[in-house]
C-alpha cells in the first residue's frame, strides 16, 4: 500500500474549541465524519450543565479526569456516578444533564454517534413524568469484557451489546499486532500513556505516531497494524463507529510485494 490513506493524529492542544451549545459546560470538537463526531467536554468543579438531549445520536464517553454524574428520570430521581477510567452510554433522546460532583474539574471524552442532522446537543425542559428512553448506563473495570481479538494486544470493551463498540486497550513495550482494517468503522482513538505507530505500509513515511494525550482517527477500511515502538507500555481508548464485522485480519503489504 503506497500514500497516506487519511490517518490523522491531533495533539491536545489542537482541537476546536467551540460556543458551548448547552450553558455550563464547554465541548470541544475532535474529528467530526458524517454521522460520528469526538469531542471533549470539560465541565467546572462544582458545575452542572443544563437538561438537554442527543437528538437522534447516541453518546459514548469516557471519563479522563475528575467525576461526572449523569441526572435523567422522571422527576430528576435517577443518576450514575462515572469516575477516572470509567465508561457511559446515553441512548438517543434521553433527556439529561451532567454534572460534576467534586470540586476538580471533570474532563469526558465523547464520541456522539447516529444519523439525523447532525444536531449533538439540543436544549430540553426538565425530564418528562414517565420515562420513555432506555436508561443511561456506566461501566467500571469489573464490567469490561474481551473484545476484537489482535495479535499481543489486550482490547475490552463495556458495552458489548451496544452498535457503537468502546474499547480500552493495551499493549506491552516493543510490539506490533496483525495487520487489519475495521470494515466500515470510523475509528476516534485516544492515547492516555505511552506512544504508538497506525502503520500502513512497510515504509518509513506509510506511519503515524500518536504519544500520551494525542488523538487519531483511522478511517473506514485502512488496512494498518498496530505498533508500539517504545520499551514502555501503551493505554488507550477506541470507539469504532460503524458496523460488525469490527476487526478483519489481512495480509500485510509485505506479502503482495516480489
Amino acid at each position: 500500500m503506497t500514500g497516506d490513506p487519511d490517518v490523522s493524529v491531533v495533539g491536545p492542544g489542537d482541537v476546536e474549541s467551540r460556543a458551548a451549545s448547552v450553558a455550563g459546560r464547554t465541548r470541544e470538537t475532535v474529528f467530526e465524519a458524517d454521522e460520528a463526531l469526538l469531542a471533549r467536554i470539560r465541565l467546572p468543579g462544582g458545575g452542572e450543565s443544563e437538561w438537554h438531549a442527543h437528538g437522534e445520536r447516541e453518546a459514548y464517553g469516557v471519563v479522563v479526569e475528575g467525576r461526572a454524574r449523569i441526572e435523567y428520570g422522571p422527576d430528576r430521581a435517577d443518576a450514575i456516578d462515572v469516575g477516572v477510567g470509567e465508561f457511559f452510554r446515553v441512548p438517543a433522546g434521553v433527556v439529561h444533564r451532567d454534572a460534576n460532583p467534586s470540586d476538580d474539574e471533570c474532563v469526558a471524552l465523547v464520541a456522539f454517534v447516529g444519523p439525523g442532522d447532525g444536531a449533538v446537543d439540543v436544549a430540553a425542559e426538565e425530564p418528562p413524568s414517565e420515562a420513555s428512553h432506555p436508561a443511561p448506563r456506566a461501566a467500571g473495570e469489573d464490567d469490561l469484557v474481551p473484545t476484537a481479538r489482535l495479535k499481543n494486544l489486550t482490547r475490552l470493551t463495556p458495552f458489548p451489546d451496544a452498535p457503537v463498540q468502546q474499547v480500552r486497550g493495551h499493549a506491552s513495550g516493543r510490539v506490533e499486532s496483525d495487520w487489519h482494517h475495521h470494515g466500515d468503522n470510523d475509528v476516534f482513538g485516544h492515547v492516555l500513556a505511552g506512544e504508538g505507530y497506525v502503520e500502513w505500509g512497510p515504509g518509513p513515511d506509510e506511519r503515524k505516531l500518536a504519544r500520551a494525550g494525542e488523538f487519531f482517527r483511522v478511517p473506514a477500511g485502512v488496512v494498518h497494524r498496530d505498533v508500539n515502538p517504545s520499551d514502555d507500555e501503551q493505554e488507550y481508548v477506541l470507539w469504532l463507529t460503524g458496523s460488525e464485522p469490527r476487526t478483519v485480519r489481512v495480509d500485510g503489504p509485505e506479502s503482495g510485494s516480489d
